[in-house]
């Protein structure tokens, strides 16, 4: 009976003991749902987000919760002269950053040239004075994949 009475009593000090580590919501204070940043992200359209502008391409946008893979990219720098890939990966459904660089482009003076879409893939062309700017997207399963390829044009 002492041995009955006594785990008794030791399992309910720990439940009580329990209690504690949960926390607990704070008054007038609504609880927020869990959501994982991958599903939050994907969900939200980047064209309403803050932009990163690229370090050696100070003319285009990148939403800020893309981050840079940098040992997929490379950049050439002269004085005045840069070419290079650089490539991003991030929690957004590739049609909204399709979306993204639509809008955003143009408001550095890029000039649409043409999309291509196949799926959850997009390729987006544009044009400034003597560069051409390629742009890559392609969504996976756990994140979306930016390729962004700057070059010269024919004529520069």
């Amino acid at each position: 009976m002492r041995i009955l009475t006594g785990t008794l009593l030791i399992g309910l000090a720990f439940s009580i003991a329990a209690c504690g580590l949960v926390p607990k919501q704070e008054a007038g204070k609504p609880k927020k749902p869990m959501a994982s940043k991958s599903s939050e992200a994907i969900n939200s359209t980047p064209a309403a987000t803050p932009v990163n502008m690229i370090a050696e391409f100070d003319d285009i946008p990148v939403p800020v919760e893309l981050s840079r893979d940098d040992e997929q990219s490379s950049v050439y720098e002269a004085p005045g002269f840069a070419v290079g890939v650089i490539a991003y990966e991030g929690y957004y459904k590739s049609a909204s950053i399709s979306k993204f660089f639509r809008t955003e482009m143009p408001k550095h003076e890029w000039q649409f040239i043409n999309a291509f879409s196949e799926g959850k893939r997009y390729t987006l062309t544009f044009l400034k004075s003597n560069r051409s700017c390629s742009i890559s997207i392609e969504e996976g399963s756990l994140s979306t994949k930016l390729v962004i390829r700057v070059g010269p044009t024919s004529g520069g």
